[in-house]
């Protein structure tokens, strides 16, 4: 009996769902093709609130466009994304990009219908700046593993790697001219 019961709970836990998101990887040709821009900013605000349901909070960023990699971007970008603080309660959105005042971003963005713009690939799509002792910028991934990545093969995907911020913005360009995407600067 004792086995049976234990039998019963093993299969009850393992018919749980779990807490967990899963991503297809997006490789730069897909990020460029699905995505509408891609800017080089600052994040000057950040503001979370609850979606008019009550259900869900999103946190709002507005980002100040420093250079226009490709496409068409207003001055000021405001980027939505899932999760967030609001009165003290948090929602973590494992895998969606997360923001904070005076950072640097490099984005890939696409429009969302209200307006506002959405990162492309989630957190794949987003990249922090930062800047070496000799001043030299990097593109840092604000992803640290492939945890909930997986390829269109179905096996987890390969860690992206930090890259010079000028190789990284020459090599989306590029990418941009081979799919005859219109390029504004």
């Amino acid at each position: 009996m004792k086995r049976l019961v234990s039998l019963v709970l093993l299969l009850a836990l393992a018919a749980m769902p779990v807490g967990a998101s899963t991503f297809i990887k997006m490789n730069q040709k897909d990020l460029v093709r699905d995505s509408a821009a891609v800017i080089q900013g600052e994040v000057v605000q950040v503001n979370s609130f609850w979606e008019p349901t009550g259900t869900v909070i999103v946190t709002e960023a507005l980002v100040k466009v420093e250079d226009l990699v490709f496409g068409n971007a207003p001055s000021v970008v405001v980027v939505r994304t899932a999760g967030g603080e609001v009165d003290g309660f948090y929602i973590e959105a494992h895998g969606f990009p997360v923001f904070k005042a005076g950072e640097r971003v490099l984005l890939y963005l696409e429009p969302e219908r209200d307006g506002h713009n959405r990162v492309t690939g989630y957190q794949q799509g987003q990249y922090q700046i930062v800047r070496d002792k000799a001043g030299v910028e990097y593109a840092v991934p604000t992803y640290e593993d492939a945890g909930g990545l997986v390829g269109a093969d179905g096996r987890p995907a390969p860690v992206q790697k930090t890259i010079r911020l000028d190789v990284l913005k020459d090599s989306i360009r590029g990418e941009a001219r081979r799919a005859n995407r219109i390029l504004e600067n």
